[in-house]
């Protein structure tokens, strides 16, 4: 007769039969209607980010796939104990690299491949900080209070691809908002409303031509070089180069080959990490890559399901040397929309030389 704790058992890899004695056991107290008890649910503690599966989401990778039950030991002649406890060990979860997010940011990118006589037009919406005083007035020889706040706006710029035709900016302000730690000043307020601004065909703009970065590195180790080659000015190498990627980023739109190259080169400076949780200016919630300067993780914030980019951000991380409270937000960028247009919206502006 095929015993059914025989079949039981056979099911178990790696655990020793059941001895007849505990087979018995088992029987009698299946037996007794007292003793009939639905087993409690196992219930598994559910992470946030963590898909059916074992698939790795929200930035988290899996390192083990397959939950472990663990049935704590028997009793007297290989009975069950009662009231033994019954403990699950969850997956092993580690964070993501930079590196792995970058190098899928870069496999993630696309193009919008525009013609040279057409321009790439560019919306977004922006909050930094401005700083003034801090200095001595002339005459007075006393030197003038410090200022800080957080300049807001909605911009959207048209940068002709070829770098030979005039662009233009439209600058709509947002309410100021209060520097963390510090009152919001008088002149915070004087700019409102919307302006306009004609971006004319001169060597600057043509720095920005889809054309012309075609030219820059499309591999990543010729990328870095370019990245730390550019002026660093009063700023360390690693800081400086961080500093170019958020550039070439911003308000700009580079092909395929050279956002890719950027990417795997950018997880390459030292100090760069990931952070899970990173918010841009448009409130949309991604994977955070970056570096610490002057007290404030300079974060570039992409999209936790596509890794496109989303936008960026700055959180204080040493209070004393951004002179802000710890964990304060003073910087926030989104990128929400790159499209391609025909042409640029005719602006009026006297600045329209080159000189």
């Amino acid at each position: 007769m095929i015993d059914e704790l025989d079949l039981v058992a056979g099911e178990k890899p790696d655990v020793a039969p059941y001895s007849p004695a505990a087979k018995a056991a088992a029987r009698r107290r299946l037996a007794e209607p007292s003793r009939r008890r639905s087993l409690p649910a196992l219930r598994l503690g559910r992470r946030p980010g963590l898909a059916v599966g074992g698939l790795a989401v929200g930035g988290l990778a899996v390192a083990a796939a397959v939950a472990v039950v663990t049935v704590v030991p028997a009793g007297p002649e290989g009975t069950l104990t009662p009231g033994a406890p019954v403990t699950a060990s969850l997956p092993a979860i580690t964070k993501m690299s930079a590196e792995e997010v970058l190098g899928r940011a870069a496999r993630a990118v696309t193009d919008l491949h525009p013609r040279d006589d057409q321009f790439i037009e560019v919306r977004s919406q922006t909050m930094y900080g401005a700083f003034g005083g801090g200095g001595v007035s002339e005459g007075a020889g006393q030197a003038e209070p410090e200022t800080r706040y957080l300049y807001r706006s909605r911009r959207t710029i048209w940068l002709s691809a070829d770098g030979t035709r005039p662009g233009a900016l439209k600058i709509e302000y947002l309410a100021p908002r209060a520097y963390p730690g510090w009152p919001i000043p008088e002149e915070a307020h004087r700019q409102q409303g919307t302006t306009w601004a004609l971006l004319p065909a001169c060597d600057q703009t043509k720095e920005t031509a889809y054309t012309h970065l075609k030219g820059l590195p499309s591999d990543p180790d010729g990328m870095r070089a370019y990245l730390y080659g550019r002026n660093p000015g009063d700023n360390p190498p690693d800081v400086a180069a961080w500093t170019a990627v958020g550039d070439l980023l911003r308000e700009n739109y580079l092909p395929a080959p050279q956002r890719a190259a950027l990417f795997k080169a950018a997880a390459t400076i030292p100090g760069v990490t990931v952070t899970e949780d990173a918010e841009d200016a448009a409130g949309r919630t991604g994977i955070g890559v970056g570096r610490v300067s002057n007290g404030v993780r300079e974060d570039i914030v992409f999209d936790r399901g596509t890794y496109e980019l989303l936008g960026e951000r700055g959180i204080v991380v040493d209070e004393k040397e951004a002179k802000a409270p710890l964990g304060s937000l003073v910087a926030s960028t989104a990128q929400l929309e790159v499209t391609v247009a025909d042409v640029a919206p005719k602006v009026d502006d006297p600045n329209t030389g080159c000189g």
